[in-house]
């Protein structure tokens, strides 16, 4: 008897036993701790699955027809589809080649079954290799899709939240919360960030960040506009997500107030995105709403601010005494408090200098910054300029 035929031989006896065979492995299976707690697989279709397994292997071990990797395929893709973690496929694959390896051993009743078994082997695990590969390919094609599907459906969501419109679909703001894997409770922040002209991420590696420190948030980019929603549960986790989001901005980042309800989403879409203009334009940096109020209401109104900042320094701009002397002055006046002498030490000068360009911007602009009124709009100008880019 050669080899084939002895194998063939004992593999002919296990498939006539195909049922009893096909119950023993549910059965052990089922019995795996891991299978117990996590299946979500209906009894029925893991025997069904299991036994064409066992008889397709079988057949291929007694000479019949290679049917291809279709019976494997098809587990691969029923457990992906039912949610069931790969490692327990391939644990379920494994337990059924065993079990009908301990069957083929104790069916080798002559010395010449078991040596000829023994050199089968090789073919044998080869065999359930292909059949675990095979099921693998397709339980990660199904995987692939699914992950891609929820991926979309997560972006179709936050951007609902952002336009106020997805209570409609999920019928409340728990619904929008668990779609999203949001927290029921969270001090939340719409954040906004500005996408290079490349395609470059504002905020690399972000969402594993905030993750660390167990923030949940979900992304969309949008139109060269990357928005996020934050969602930290304690003063110290709102610290750290600001602090996350600092370390992480490569470009112009705006931040929204905190927020509790997601009603309130599309306003705060709005606060980062103004947040995120008090950034001067080719600048990185980040911006929290409200931390810098002339800034703005600047930023919100660009256009009056932009004409306020024209009329107001426009003859320092065109003046013989070069802009960015005068502007500069004027910047480290204001942040000086009216101080000569700190204004001074600041740019690196004389105080007489100092008092020098004050007088040569009251002449210039017919504003002086020591009477409140004119130094009020000469801060919104100059504050103008700067948010816009123009000057240092």
């Amino acid at each position: 008897m050669n080899d084939s035929t002895g194998c063939e031989h004992v593999f002919g006896e296990i498939l006539a036993s195909l049922g009893e065979l096909t119950d023993v492995t549910v059965r052990k299976i089922t019995e795996d701790e891991s299978f117990s707690t996590r299946s979500r697989l209906p009894p029925d279709v893991l025997r069904d699955i299991v036994r064409a397994n066992i008889e397709a292997l079988l057949r291929r071990e007694t000479g019949g027809p290679d049917i291809g990797d279709e019976t494997a395929r098809r587990a691969g893709r029923i457990k992906a589809e039912h949610g069931i973690p790969l490692p327990e496929l391939l644990h379920a694959f494994r337990l059924g080649g065993l079990e009908i390896w301990e069957w083929a051993i104790a069916r080798a009743t002559t010395g010449e079954q078991a040596d000829a078994l023994l050199r089968r082997s090789s073919h044998f695990w080869g065999e359930l290799d292909r059949f675990s590969t095979a099921a693998t390919e397709a339980y990660r094609l199904v995987a692939d899709d699914r992950e891609q599907q929820e991926r979309i459906s997560r972006r179709v969501t936050l951007l609902g939240v952002f336009e106020g419109a997805s209570d409609a679909r999920f019928g409340s703001a728990a619904g929008v919360q668990r779609a999203l894997g949001l927290p029921e409770r969270a001090s939340y922040r719409v954040v906004a960030g500005e996408v290079g002209r490349n395609g470059e991420d504002p905020l690399p590696g972000i969402t594993a960040r905030l993750a660390s420190m167990g923030v949940a948030s979900v992304w969309t980019t949008e139109l060269g506009e990357r928005l996020g929603l934050a969602a930290p549960t304690g003063d110290a986790q709102s610290i750290a997500a600001l602090g996350a989001v600092r370390r992480a901005a490569t470009a112009r980042v705006g931040v929204s107030r905190p927020f509790t309800s997601l009603a309130a989403a599309p306003e705060a879409v709005r606060q980062a995105r103004v947040a995120l203009e008090c950034v001067a334009p080719a600048g990185a940096g980040v911006h929290c709403y409200g931390t810098a109020p002339i800034d703005t209401l600047v930023a919100a109104h660009a256009e009056s601010a932009a004409e306020l900042g024209a009329n107001v320094l426009g003859p320092l701009l065109s003046g013989e005494d070069g802009d960015a002397v005068l502007l500069d002055t004027l910047d480290a006046w204001f942040a000086a408090n009216g101080s000569t002498a700190e204004a001074a030490r600041r740019l690196h000068c004389h105080r007489n200098t100092v008092l020098y360009r004050i007088a040569r911007i009251t002449e210039l602009t017919g504003r002086s910054p020591t009477r409140p009124v004119d130094a009020a709009e000469l801060y919104v100008a100059l504050r103008a300029r700067r948010i816009a880019g123009e000057g240092r």
